[in-house]
């Protein structure tokens, strides 16, 4: 349970919350198959599924990657777009050298720490994740060295709420993104890493239902 973002369904905003091809509880496919094209796409499929026109995209870190390459591909369809923690790229990274599930378990447990500011390191959470080597192998060492989406940011004039944590090492490229969008909304958070809607769960999901309901906030704001 992660209160920051579940909590958001009492406020009476639907959730949908898939686990993304190769992750989760989804099936495991090719390695081929892993692609930030491929997901992206698995998110559109499962919308017009689901008979949705017009909604709003959540992304955080990896997963704001591929709501931005969704956002390229069909703005059309997004009433909102939520970016946390997340870049347009490019992203200075290198993979872990992992072959099974239980290695990138281990990897993850060595980095967990780093993510958050404060003494709590959100152990349990940790502990109920699910992980998959080969769909960690196929974004980190084959997709994200080529990731770069900066050139269309200034046509995704969609509204676009922008939240990261004050400590995050994302904070320059989010802040590079609201000086891009057309329509930026940017919330950076005191005190926070890379899990703001983990560490500062009401200042987020405020942010969060403000954006989504219309109501009135700052245009740039710190909390």
């Amino acid at each position: 349970h992660v209160p920051g973002i579940l909590d958001l369904a009492q406020l009476g905003i639907r959730l949908i919350i898939p686990d993304q091809r190769g992750h989760g509880e989804s099936e495991r496919t090719s390695q081929s198959d892993y692609s930030h094209s491929v997901w992206a796409a698995d998110v559109h499929d499962l919308a017009e599924n689901l008979g949705l026109r017009k909604f709003a995209l959540f992304g955080h870190s990896y997963g704001g990657f591929l709501a931005l390459e969704y956002a390229k591909r069909w703005p059309e369809s997004l009433t909102h777009l939520i970016l946390v923690s997340t870049s347009a790229g490019p992203v200075s990274t290198q993979a872990a050298a992992v072959v099974t599930d239980a290695d990138l378990c281990e990897h993850f447990r060595r980095v967990w720490p780093r993510f958050f500011v404060g003494d709590d390191k959100h152990w349990p959470l940790f502990e109920s994740l699910q992980f998959s080597a080969d769909a960690y192998t196929a974004a980190f060492a084959r997709e994200l060295p080529d990731y770069d989406l900066r050139e269309h940011v200034a046509r995704l004039d969609v509204p676009t709420l922008l939240i990261v944590g004050q400590s995050d090492p994302y904070r320059v490229h989010m802040e590079w993104l609201a000086a891009h969008l057309p329509q930026p909304t940017l919330c950076t958070l005191e005190g926070v890493g890379h899990f703001p809607f983990i560490e500062a769960a009401n200042p987020f999901r405020e942010c969060v239902a403000a954006f989504i309901q219309g109501r009135d906030e700052e245009h740039l704001r710190t909390r």
